[in-house]
């Protein structure tokens, strides 16, 4: 609106018309239009926001299979981890396809829908592996800023399929090793479930 049209219509006005929106619409007609502005990329912008892992890394085997050797979780907090992830919504367990003998992945349920590049294999997001082949810990996908947090902050490394592109962003999650260890790990695994669900609104 120009200035002689903004004026036009400040004399026309009722006076049970605030002034104030009249200017203020001409204020936004001559507003440049900032480009510059971020666009709104969803769950690109959020961050796992993780503390350092205290500790030394624990000993993992080179290539596959992909096991911690050390620093494994007891049974009860492998029970707890277990609980706690099989609790989750949406998530069905299911004998892994992509890991060894006794390791139960965590699969989107049926009826909902997945996001192809979140999935190890089929509907198969994650998995936890049993004693005595690294108890506690986990293979899963995740967003590439999350997974790159992950390893960062030292709560877990590339799968050897990351590595070599065939799954991008799967990660080693240590296992627990005590309570405050298991709250960090059940919040990576919540946000690998809310990536495969397309929960996260990325995408």
């Amino acid at each position: 609106m120009t200035a002689r049209r903004c004026l036009l219509t400040l004399l026309k006005v009722v006076l049970a018309v605030p002034v104030a929106l009249i200017v203020a619409g001409c204020a936004d007609d001559a507003a440049p239009l900032d480009e510059s502005a971020p666009e709104d990329t969803g769950a690109s912008e959020q961050s796992l926001l993780l503390s350092t892992r205290p500790g030394e890394k624990p000993d993992v085997t080179v290539g596959i299979p992909h096991v911690q050797l050390d620093q494994t979780s007891s049974d009860e907090l492998l029970a707890q981890l277990s609980m706690r992830s099989f609790a989750l919504e949406g998530v069905v367990e299911q004998p892994s396809r992509a890991s060894g003998p006794g390791a139960r992945a965590l699969t989107v349920a049926p009826a909902l829908p997945t996001r192809g590049e979140a999935m190890i294999v089929e509907r198969e997001f994650a998995h936890i592996h049993p004693r005595p082949n690294g108890a506690g810990s986990l293979h899963l996908v995740l967003p590439p800023d999350h997974a790159a947090m992950v390893v960062d902050q030292g709560w877990g490394e590339y799968h050897p399929f990351a590595l070599d592109g065939s799954i991008p962003n799967l990660v080693m999650v240590y296992a627990p090793r005590d309570d405050e260890d298991l709250d960090v790990v059940m919040t990576i695994v919540e946000a690998s479930a809310a990536y495969a669900m397309g929960t996260d609104e990325a995408g």
